[in-house]
Order: structure tokens, then sequence, then C-alpha cells
């Protein structure tokens, strides 16, 4: 036993060490994954084009990417499986107390790099879900098994014999590490493009009010929007012929592209560009950019519903706009607050960070009044029986 006490800071210390050193390596992935995703659609989309001498969305270009893309979502789909997964799979997996296999990790990587940087109009969120997930059990199973030299200079059979401090702090010293190694390397850090100048807070009645209307009556088409996309993420008729399927994908969604080229891609990057444009183009995104959505994910495109989504409401936001005249950023955030309480099914404290992801912290007050309009109008809409039946519980994430 004394030999074990005196082994006991050393083990420790080993534990830590793999604890921040896999920490650390979760973020260069998440990093390197972004950074792969924005340096092929530069390629793609404008150092290739320009070397080929052709406008990239203003010609056949528009076209030949997403079909070329949707051959290899086909391909993806045959060699590695129906990957990203939904994010509704990886919460339902996650509440059970479930993990996420590492293996979906490198399949979620490869499928989403293919999905996102050839103009596929889905979002980040369910690729970087799938890679850190998978990336997280990974960096769990590593300390596990550090942890049993650990228990072992305890003197402990279970983990539950060890200091709960012990035990505890390599997972959160894993997570920070992580974070910091993310924002600290000079790559691969997320462009929310949705930036507009610090507010000053100075809200006023009016717009409050118009905002907490807007995120009340906005849940309601948002739900049922939402309800059809998550069909279309559980629908297999593309599995018959996955490459042909998905080219046909790619045509039709370059097709709705031709009249607004923020129908590609996941959209949030032009969010603050939507107050100057005109009412036809509004109107046309609201609609054209959920359709290629669906369309996108009908034929086995993979990717998450959230930010694409935020895109089709803040286009919607600036219309009614015009009508209250309150501010276009007053009514896009308290919009984009709303739709994330229909996505997080009315958790008011996770709605509110996820909207600080897209939002700038000084919005805080706006965000709160979206929040709380769109929990009020779920309610009542519920109560009204005006919401879609809530799909069944997804099943465990395959590994």
């Amino acid at each position: 036993m004394h030999e074990a006490a005196r082994s006991r800071p050393a083990s420790v210390v080993t534990l830590l060490v793999v604890a921040i050193a896999t920490g650390a390596l979760a973020g260069v992935i998440a990093a390197g994954f972004i950074w792969l995703v924005e340096a092929g659609t530069k390629y793609l989309w404008s150092d290739l084009p320009e070397q080929v001498g052709v406008e990239p969305y203003d010609s056949w270009w528009l076209f030949a990417v997403p079909i070329v893309g949707g051959a290899l979502v086909g391909i993806c789909q045959i060699a590695l499986g129906n990957y990203p997964r939904p994010l509704e799979e990886a919460i339902g997996t996650w509440k059970r107390g479930g993990h996420i296999d590492p293996e979906v990790a490198p399949k979620t990587a490869v499928s989403s790099l293919v999905a996102l940087s050839f103009g596929g109009p889905v979002g980040f969120e369910a690729a970087l879900t799938g890679l850190l997930g998978g990336t997280a059990t990974w960096i769990g199973q590593r300390i596990t098994t550090v942890g049993h030299l650990v228990r072992n200079a305890w003197g402990a059979e279970t983990v539950d014999g060890v200091p709960r401090a012990v035990h505890a702090l390599p997972y959160w010293l894993a997570a920070l590490a992580g974070l910091f190694t993310y924002h600290w390397l000079p790559f691969g850090v997320i462009d929310f493009g949705f930036r507009f100048t610090e507010f000053d807070g100075d809200l006023g009645v009016a717009a409050g009010l118009a905002g907490f209307a807007f995120g009340a009556l906005v849940v309601v088409p948002v739900a049922w929007a939402v309800s059809v996309v998550s069909r279309a993420e559980h629908a297999t008729t593309f599995r018959r012929n996955p490459i042909l399927v998905g080219m046909a994908g790619g045509l039709l969604f370059a097709l709705l592209a031709l009249p607004n080229q923020l129908v590609l891609f996941s959209g949030q990057e032009g969010i603050q560009l939507l107050p100057s444009a005109d009412l036809g183009d509004l109107a046309y995104i609201t609609v054209a950019k959920w359709a290629a959505l669906v369309i996108a994910l009908l034929a086995g495109w993979r990717g998450g519903p959230i930010f694409p989504t935020y895109t089709s409401v803040a286009a919607l936001a600036v219309i009614v706009d015009e009508v209250v005249d309150v501010g276009p950023d007053i009514m896009i955030v308290a919009g984009i607050a709303a739709t994330g309480v229909v996505f997080l099914k009315g958790n008011l404290p996770m709605a509110f960070i996820l909207t600080l992801y897209p939002v700038q912290a000084s919005y805080a007050s706006v965000i709160l009044i979206g929040c709380a309009g769109g929990a009020v109008g779920l309610a009542v809409a519920r109560s009204l029986g005006a919401l879609p039946t809530p799909p069944a519980e997804p099943a465990p994430t395959p590994s």
C-alpha cells in the first residue's frame, strides 16, 4: 500500500497529461476539418473557375460542381454509409447515456467535406457533432485506459473508489484543452458571417414588442418546415441509386441557386447582406433556401438544418421589418432565437446559447425576447393543435 501511495502523484500526472494531449488533439481535428472545408470551397468556387476562365455563379460551373459533388455524395453513401447522422439522433444517444462510436468521426469528416465543399445547402453543425462526438468517445477511451493506472495507485477496484476530483478532472481538462487549442490555432475558425455592428442595448418598447411578436408567430411555420426537413433527413429512397439521385439533387438545388447564390452552402455568411436585398429576392430566399435543403437531404446530401433555416428566417424577418420598421437586425436576431427554441424543443437556455454562436453578446436582450416569444408561440400553437405531430424517438446512432 505504501508503494501504491508513492505512485499516486505520477499516475495522476500521467492521466492529466493524456487528457490535455487528447483534448488538444480534438481541437486540432476540429480546426483542421473546418480548414479543409474552407480550402475546398475556395478552390472549387473561386480558384479553379478563375483558372478555367468562367464565372462560378453565372455559367455552367454552377451546375457542374454540384452534379459532380452529387456523384461523390453517392459514392460516400455506398462506401461509408449515411453520414453525418441527424443531430437529433446524436442528442438522443447522449440522453440515453450512450456514446458516438469513434469510427463515425472519419466517415462523417469525409462525407461532410464533400457535401459542404461542393455547395450543398446544408449546415456544418451535424458534421461537427459527429466528428467531435466520435473524437470525444475516443478521448474517453484513452482516459479510461490510463485511468487503470490511477485506480491501481489508489488501491481502488473501480473508478468510483477514486476521489471524485481525480476521475472527473481529466474530462474537464480535455474539453478545455480542445477549446483553447481550437481558438489558439491560426486556421480553421468558423466564419459565421453574421456580424452586425455592436448593439447599443437601446431596444425600446416598440422594437421589443415587435421582436416578441415575430418570435411568437414565426415558430409555427418554422415547426412545420423543420418537420418536413426531419422527414427528408430520414428518407431512404435515394439508396436505390445513390450516385444518380445525388447528381439529380445537385442539379435541382443548383437550378434554385440561379436567381440567388445564397441558396447554396449553409447560408449564414450572407445574412448581414439581406437588409440591402429587394423584397422579391428576400421572398425567394425564404422559400428557396428551405426547398434546397429538403431536396439535398432527399437526394442523400447530409448536413445540418439549423443554419440554412436561420437564413430563411432572417430573410423573412427583413420582409416583416419593412412593415414594422424597428430595425432589420432586431427582427433577424429575434427570429433566429425563436428558431432555436423550435430546434431545441422549447429548451430556452440552450436556445439562448445556440443563438450566441452567430450573434454578438450585445444582442442578449433581443435574444431573450426572441426566445420568450418563441416559447409562448409554441405553447399557444400546441394548445390549439397547430403544430405537427412530433416524430418518433430517433434510433441510436449506428457505429
